[in-house]
């Protein structure tokens, strides 16, 4: 469960919901009967991209998420890919232009501390047809790496490349590798 003083930033929030809300509605009324009053109330109401919010409702949205699917981990990679469409639609559209997989997956590292107070990810590996990937983390919400890894396997196809599916490992109780892999020109 959530870390004492754990936070997003609401453009995660928004990441998740926003595609939710309006692609998927009737999963979204399936998920918010599953959420705890306190978070029904959160998703209710307005949430700010650049405001700071705990992050005991991710956890809760996760969870309910998880219900809602039945554990479907092809629906929570799909999440996953629904949010990097939204991003891309809202603020990575130009930048993915010009960008490589290693150039995005380093600006991931960046935008994991800025949009959550706990953990990080970095680059470990690089090469011309994978990424590997880290992210430690002590308070990740359930369903996150399979987030991730829809997330990285959408990213690598909307650069024009053909990805295989992003694959995962827990290497201890707080860290995760992945490998974010694609065909080779």
């Amino acid at each position: 469960m959530e870390a004492s003083g754990a936070q997003v930033k609401g453009y995660t929030y928004l990441s998740y919901v926003t595609p939710l809300k309006r692609e998927r509605s009737a999963l979204w009324s399936r998920l918010e009967e599953h959420l705890p009053d306190d978070s029904r109330e959160f998703f209710a109401g307005s949430i700010f991209a650049n405001n700071w919010y705990t992050r005991k409702h991710l956890h809760a949205l996760m969870e309910a998420f998880q219900t809602a699917v039945h554990g479907d981990v092809n629906e929570v990679r799909e999440l996953g890919a629904m949010a990097a469409r939204f991003q891309l639609h809202m603020i990575y559209r130009l930048f993915l232009k010009f960008a490589t997989p290693a150039l995005v997956f380093k600006r991931a590292t960046s935008v994991w501390s800025r949009q959550s107070n706990v953990g990080r990810f970095v680059v470990v590996e690089e090469a011309d047809d994978h990424l590997i990937g880290e992210l430690e983390d002590p308070d990740l919400p359930v369903g996150i790496p399979d987030l991730i890894a829809g997330w990285s396997d959408t990213i690598i196809a909307m650069l024009g490349r053909t990805p295989f599916p992003t694959s995962y490992e827990k290497v201890t109780p707080r860290r995760w590798r992945f490998k974010v892999s694609w065909v080779t020109r």
